[in-house]
Formats: C-alpha cells, sequence, structure tokens
C-alpha cells in the first residue's frame, strides 16, 4: 500500500506526516525553468465567478418564450446587468423529441419561434445565453425531454449553432455502468470541438468530487445537491446546509475553477429578509457563482436592493477567487468566515460575522484570529458606512439568522505567515505530478511528485501568485509527505531562477521555528518545488514568513 499520508523508516515504523516541516533558503539566481511554467493563472471565460438568472428555482417547467425575455429585459432595467449579471440560464423542458438525423425538436409551444431566435434575443439585450442538459438519456424532468447521453458532440454543435454562451448539464438519470465524470469530459470535448467559447457548467451534485478532476474541462460545478426541490420555496437550514458543505471545498476556487452551492433564493418564499441578505453574503464570501433563481420582474426594492449590492458583489468577484474559510464557531451559534482580497497576506479581506441562531446575539472578530496588527479600519458593506479604526478586534449584535458582512485592512502579521496550498488549481503541475487525497494534510489533498521509477524525467509543483507586499528577505517552510523510507532531495527555485538541491530529511531535523531567508520581489513570485528521485513526494502547503 502506498504511504502517501505516512512517513514509514527502515523499521517499518509509521509517523504521521503533517508534523514534519522543511525549512530551506534560495535566492534568486540565473535563468532556469523545470518541465514547464505555466502562466499565473489560466481563467479562460470565468476569471470570475459567473452570474446571471436562472429559471429553476422559481418556475420550475412553468415558463415560456415569454418569460425568458421578460426576465432578460428585467435584468436589464433592473440595473443588475450593468453589475455583472450576463447569463440568462434556460433550465429544463427544452427539447421533448429529436428528429430523424437525432438532433434536438425544442418545444414549439414553449419556443414557438425557436431557440436561436431567442438567443439572439437576449443577446439584443447585451446579455448571454445558458442553455440545460443531462447526462442521461432524458432530463431529471423525464420522459420525454432529452438528455445528452451518446448525444455529446451533436448537441454540443446544435447549442453551438443557437448561439448559445453556457452549457449546463445536470446529473439524473445516470446510465448503468458508465461514470457521469466520462460523459461530463465528452461534453467537454465536445464543446471544444465546435470552436464557439461556451461556459462548461457541471451539475452533478457534488457527487464524483469533480473539484478535484474538472479544471481545465468545465469552468464551474456543483458541490451541493439542490438548495431546495420545491418551486419558489427555500428553508433557511438547507441555506446554512449548502454554504456550509460548500466550503469544504474552499481550496479548489481559483480563477476559472469554481464551486457552486446552487443558485440564489434570494426573493423566493420562505427566507425572511435577513435571510436572504445572510444567503447572499454566504455566497460573496464563498467566491460563488451569482445565479438569481426569483422572479426578476416582480421583486421588491429590497430583494432588488440585496441582488444590486456592488460591494457585496465586489467581495464575490475579487480577482484572488479565494474560498472562505471558518476561524471561529461558537456553541450559541455564532460563526466567523473570512477569505483574502487581492492575495494572500494584503491585509485586506471580507469577515462575514453569521448568526445562525434564531435569537439575536453577540458576534465579534480578534483581529490575530485574522493575522492582522495594529488598527484595523472596517466597512460594513450592507449599510455601505465607514465604522472606523479597531486596535484588537470588532464586535456588534446581530438579529437571529442575521449576519455582518465587513471589509476589512490591517497590517498583516508577515511574523505569523501566509499560507499556500498545494492543490489550489492557480498552481502549475509538470511531468507527473498529480493531485492525491491525503486525510492527514491540512486541506485533505496533497500534490504527488513522482521520481525516475515512476517514469521518464522530473515532475513538478510550481506555487504561483505567492504575493508579497514589498521586496525584500522572506522564509520559506515546506509541509511534505514521504512515500518510502529513504531520505531525498528537491530542488527548489524562485521566480525562474537557478534550482538548489535541498534536501529532505525522512524524520523531523528543524525546528519549525528555525528560519532561513530568501528574497522575494514585490508582487507575484513563483516558488516551484521539483523532484526526479526515487519514491515520491508529497507536498501539502508552504508557508511564507518575514
Amino acid at each position: 500500500m502506498r504511504g502517501y499520508a505516512l512517513i514509514r523508516n527502515a523499521s517499518g515504523v509509521r509517523f504521521l506526516a503533517g508534523a514534519f516541516f522543511l525549512l530551506v533558503a534560495l535566492f534568486v539566481a540565473s535563468q532556469f525553468s523545470f518541465c514547464q511554467a505555466g502562466p499565473v493563472f489560466q481563467p479562460g471565460l470565468a476569471p470570475t465567478p459567473p452570474m446571471g438568472w436562472a429559471s429553476w428555482n422559481h418556475f420550475f417547467c412553468d415558463y415560456t418564450d415569454r418569460t425568458i425575455r421578460d426576465q432578460a429585459d428585467a435584468l436589464v432595467s433592473s440595473g443588475m446587468r450593468d453589475l455583472g449579471y450576463r447569463y440568462v440560464l434556460i433550465q429544463e423542458c427544452i427539447a421533448p423529441q429529436r428528429d430523424a438525423n437525432g438532433d434536438l425538436v425544442v418545444d414549439a409551444k414553449r419556443f414557438p419561434h425557436g431557440m436561436k431566435d431567442l438567443v439572439g434575443y437576449i443577446h439584443s439585450r447585451g446579455l448571454e445565453a445558458g442553455i440545460y442538459t443531462d447526462i442521461g438519456a432524458n432530463t431529471c424532468a423525464g420522459k420525454p425531454f432529452q438528455g445528452s447521453y451518446e448525444h455529446e458532440l451533436q448537441d454540443a454543435q446544435t447549442f453551438a449553432a443557437w448561439g448559445v454562451d453556457l452549457v449546463e448539464m445536470d446529473y439524473c438519470n445516470q446510465p448503468a455502468g458508465v461514470t457521469g465524470r466520462s460523459i461530463y469530459e465528452r461534453m467537454a470535448a465536445a464543446i471544444k470541438e465546435t470552436g464557439r467559447p461556451m461556459l462548461f457548467y457541471l451539475c452533478s451534485w457534488g457527487e464524483e468530487s469533480p473539484w478535484t478532476w474538472a479544471q481545465g474541462k468545465a469552468q464551474l460545478w456543483r458541490t451541493t445537491g439542490d438548495i431546495s426541490l420545491v418551486r419558489n420555496h427555500a428553508d433557511w437550514a438547507n441555506v446554512v446546509r449548502n454554504f456550509e458543505m460548500n466550503a469544504t471545498h474552499s481550496v479548489f476556487n481559483a480563477p476559472g475553477s469554481w464551486n457552486d452551492a446552487d443558485m440564489l433564493e434570494v426573493g423566493n418564499q420562505g427566507l425572511t429578509l435577513a435571510e436572504a441578505q445572510s444567503h447572499f453574503s454566504m455566497w460573496a464570501v464563498s467566491a460563488a457563482p451569482l445565479w438569481a433563481g426569483n422572479n426578476l420582474t416582480g421583486m421588491s426594492d429590497s430583494i432588488r436592493g440585496i441582488y444590486s449590492n456592488a460591494e457585496a458583489i465586489a467581495i464575490d468577484q475579487d480577482p484572488l477567487g479565494a474560498g472562505p474559510s471558518r476561524i471561529q464557531k461558537h456553541d450559541g451559534g455564532i460563526e466567523v468566515w473570512m477569505k483574502p482580497l487581492g492575495a494572500a497576506g494584503s491585509g485586506v479581506e471580507a469577515v462575514l460575522l453569521l448568526n445562525l441562531a434564531a435569537a439575536p446575539a453577540e458576534a465579534s472578530v480578534q483581529w490575530n484570529d485574522l493575522g492582522l496588527a495594529g488598527n484595523v479600519a472596517v466597512r460594513n458593506l450592507w449599510t455601505h458606512k465607514n465604522l472606523g479604526k479597531f486596535r484588537d478586534g470588532y464586535g456588534t449584535k446581530i438579529p437571529g439568522h442575521g449576519s455582518v458582512l465587513l471589509k476589512v485592512n490591517g497590517e498583516f502579521l508577515w511574523s505569523k505567515g501566509a499560507t499556500y496550498q498545494a492543490e489550489w488549481p492557480g498552481n502549475v503541475r509538470a511531468g507527473d505530478a498529480a493531485l492525491i487525497a491525503c486525510p492527514q494534510c491540512n486541506e485533505g489533498y496533497a500534490v504527488s511528485l513522482r521520481g525516475a521509477s515512476h517514469g521518464p524525467g522530473a515532475s513538478s509543483l510550481t506555487f504561483t501568485h505567492v504575493g508579497v507586499p514589498r521586496s525584500g528577505r522572506y522564509w520559506i517552510s515546506l509541509v511534505y509527505v514521504y512515500d518510502g523510507p529513504q531520505e531525498k532531495n528537491v530542488q527548489l527555485q524562485v521566480n525562474g531562477g537557478r534550482p538548489a538541491d535541498i534536501h529532505l530529511p525522512a524524520q523531523s531535523a528543524f525546528s519549525p521555528s528555525t528560519k532561513i531567508p530568501v528574497e522575494l520581489i514585490k508582487g507575484d513570485n513563483s516558488i516551484a518545488i521539483g523532484f526526479s528521485g526515487e519514491g515520491g513526494v508529497d507536498v501539502d502547503q508552504l508557508t511564507l514568513t518575514q
């Protein structure tokens, strides 16, 4: 059995890998590169989480061509389009049959002008059109509505001919003996073959762990089941459930790589105004796609205000694309969540104070828990007010199921360090480097670097977007997992400089407080780790301190 989560010494005794730290020094030198070095980001069609409106939550199949046009018009007249809500996603009950050639035939009663005409209207409003299909022969609505199984390329070509900009593929009616992943990958290849740039929304409800393999095939994927199976109605408990389930995969959020916790229920029945605002705030700190799931033509000013909060939207659309981390959980139902903005270690962070209980409660956040020091500036993003500067932390009273969304700006504690996860999709893997499960690792995953015994050449992992506020001396700590008893060397490289051989002890040889300097430049840096020896090294995370 392969010991990716363990270190094994010569006598066969196993040691947990999470305690082993490598502390290394490397100065920028002459030009050299490992197997390959990609750009910091390859975001493609979705550099930030997609935004728009989706038909299912409010209408189910009770909609027509006119409904879709009215919703598109409302995106424009409400000002939501200009805030980034660009996609109009038409879901379910679209094509009840195929013609003699196997091509999709849309419901003539529902779409009397045809789908291409409807898509053209959406485009005329400065919007983009999304369409829906399924991995099965039929969609979730059942017969006769057509899914795309064994018609992936044909349907992708049809969607391209209609002018579609996004394809959602659901997970119902999975054929026996066939994985959903294989069908999704066929559809991803088919979309690429059409030559038309179309987002691929992989809706497997979190089944088959798409966050571990869908990067480069799809731009977004569902991590959960539906919030609600009832039309135009949602329960608060299910909103919270989806938020917290989605957050367990937040390390896989990055430009072009988005975890989706389901469409927003803001404006539908079942949620109070406080719950609806908290719902939106949860999705914003999650860097989740923002799909309005209500009836835009009948929403109140309050609901429009939630969807149109430019400051909350900016948290969701932050270019770093970081997901949320829970830093506090209290028995009374108070939770504190945060996400870095701009870059890890920027000192600018979003903070969500969330009250899951029905009764009002006090909530607070301590700056030390965020890695901040000094007088920290605080802004409330729902009241749009600067609250002032606070030395140790900030607290306030929150109504039941309510929340406060803050943007804070302070001095980052580089003495505590900024952590970069190996599995983050913005990093670059080359050679035989591969994502693996690692239960003892910080986020449950590692990147495995396989050496010469597993194939020719070296494998490498490049940590990209390692941002620092100023040029100078920093320190690198690497958390890794050994595979096999023998000690190993890796090659480390900063910003394309000369690689240096670094010895990895099989047991902890250094105190975690030991620090050896490395020179970094202001802004983004790259730190690469290569391996070409026997066995393997599994990289968990890198911590940068000053």
